[in-house]
């Protein structure tokens, strides 16, 4: 691993153990939709033993503890530890008794091989350096027929809530991607993810793209979300009251088009896709 990789991983690790109370709060329902998807997708059913990649605060990791049932078992790995902590006390909360949280590097599995029959990663593949280790790493885990379901990001232009802020930024040439940070958007190119999964060695590899709608009451309810998540906050952290206040109201002049019926309603396309060992 480059150096520059070592320290983006070290740095994001920081920043999504600040964030992980807000993104517990305002992303399980947002992709709760997506995961859905994933699991129909996989052919999850009871008594089946899970990996989900990348879990956060144990989504879609709980969902799927439901699904197997008893007899089943999913184990949610993530490198932050606070959001792991997050995971663990919904599961109590929600007394969920088979699923399982550790601390893990998704590019590292410290697994046996042919462990689980369903592996998953929703949202976490794009964010990660060596995404092709990564699901090497998920293929030798799974058993032979074992199926793996992945979820990132499509094109910039189709991911609203985001591309709104990006380009707002790069127009006042704030907010530039950290040193060692991989292109976010890389599998949202026709076919980008499905090659990743074939030259990973799964098989059998199909995808589909899904939209959801993301609601907000208005603008500042939009701007209140965004900017208390880390990407935006690390942008604004070292500029003017005077460019904070011009990226803000670019932004909102940039929402108008979303508005419907009183309130702003973002469209945001992912693509998902199974493979098979």
């Amino acid at each position: 691993m480059s150096s520059r990789a070592v320290v983006y991983k070290r740095n994001e690790r920081e920043g999504w153990n600040k964030f992980s109370a807000r993104y517990t709060k305002v992303a399980i329902p947002e992709f709760r939709p997506f995961g859905r998807r994933l699991i129909e997708i996989a052919g999850l059913r009871k008594g089946l033993w899970a990996l989900d990649v990348a879990t956060g605060p144990g989504e879609p990791a709980l969902t799927i503890a439901r699904r197997v049932g008893r007899n089943g078992v999913v184990v949610g790995v993530d490198f932050s530890p606070a959001m792991l902590r997050r995971a663990r006390a919904r599961a109590r909360a929600m007394d969920v008794r088979n699923a399982l949280f550790r601390e893990m590097d998704a590019e590292r599995l410290t697994f046996g091989d042919m462990i689980f029959d369903r592996a998953f990663c929703r949202f976490g593949l794009m964010l990660m350096p060596n995404a092709g280790r990564a699901l090497k790493e998920m293929r030798r885990v799974l058993v032979p027929g074992g199926r793996v379901a992945i979820a990132v990001w499509s094109a910039q232009s189709k991911v609203n809530t985001v591309d709104i802020v990006r380009r707002t930024l790069e127009r006042h040439h704030v907010g530039h991607p950290p040193p060692g940070a991989p292109d976010f958007f890389r599998f949202g190119k026709a076919g980008a993810v499905e090659q990743a999964l074939r030259r990973a060695g799964f098989r059998s590899v199909r995808s589909e793209r899904m939209t959801v709608e993301w609601v907000f009451k208005g603008p500042d309810e939009f701007w209140d979300s965004m900017k208390k998540g880390p990407s935006l906050q690390r942008a604004l952290a070292k500029v003017s009251p005077a460019v904070r206040r011009a990226v803000k109201a670019d932004v909102f002049r940039a929402l108008e088009k979303f508005r419907r019926s009183g309130k702003l309603r973002i469209p945001n396309e992912a693509v998902l896709a199974v493979g098979v060992k």
